[in-house]
């Protein structure tokens, strides 16, 4: 209480009442955090010099959400890393605040090896990396489908006819949005037979031989003689 007395009249006087607060003194933990997509942070005050201990939490820019009570939750897909300034502010003194900051990394798939060539029944083994979340879970397609993928081991398929590219991709459970490709070269292995295997023959007699090729469409064979005995034309063998 303040009291102003009169000089020239000592029964004259005011009085006004003064209270006296103390600062009011904040912060917030942790002074700084880095999280992935989906993940939370909880953030903490201590507040000093009021018996309100109540603060009002608030985000820039708005980028996730931050919950009443100081839980911060990043969002689900992020095109490229982004901090988040998470700010408490005293409801008891409004201009007393505290700040932290919050880095949000954004999922990222690689694959390797990044190419692969394989033919018939070959198998080939990629692995997939995540960084930017905990879940490390990823489903595996195939464009087209051709071969099969389980668990990132390709299988190309038996019996192929003609050069194939097939792009194997691994897909982020955690974030569907993030993906990454390796291409595979199917490059079929061409098998040729020639029957009869074995003919005999007096002079002048022929025998017809039929080529079977495997791992390709194009049929076409060429023919010839070692040693040049005799003549051969589309298969047809004719002894001298």
């Amino acid at each position: 209480l303040a009291t102003a007395t009169s000089v020239s009249a000592s029964t004259q006087s005011g009085s006004i009442a003064i209270t006296l607060r103390p600062t009011v003194t904040l912060s917030v933990s942790p002074r700084q955090a880095a999280i992935s997509t989906s993940q939370t942070q909880q953030c903490t005050t201590t507040l000093t010099g009021a018996t309100d201990s109540s603060v009002v939490w608030s985000i820039s820019p708005a980028v996730g959400s931050i919950s009443s009570t100081g839980l911060y939750t990043a969002p689900s897909s992020l095109a490229a890393p982004q901090t988040v300034t998470v700010t408490a502010t005293s409801v008891a003194d409004p201009d007393r605040s505290a700040s932290t900051t919050v880095t949000v990394n954004p999922v990222a798939v690689s694959l390797t090896p990044a190419t692969a060539q394989l033919s018939q029944s070959q198998s080939q083994q990629f692995n997939a990396t995540l960084t930017g979340t905990t879940n490390s879970a990823v489903t595996w397609t195939l464009v087209p489908a051709i071969g099969t993928v389980a668990n990132g081991l390709y299988t190309a398929p038996a019996s192929m006819s003609t050069q194939q590219t097939v792009t194997v991709t691994a897909t982020s459970v955690a974030d569907p949005s993030k993906s990454a490709n390796a291409t595979i070269n199917l490059v079929p292995v061409i098998g040729i037979s020639v029957a009869p295997i074995s003919v005999s023959l007096t002079g002048g007699q022929s025998s017809q031989f039929v080529a079977t090729l495997t791992g390709t469409t194009n049929a076409a064979v060429t023919w010839s003689l070692v040693p040049v005995v005799g003549t051969v034309t589309n298969g047809l063998y004719t002894a001298p």
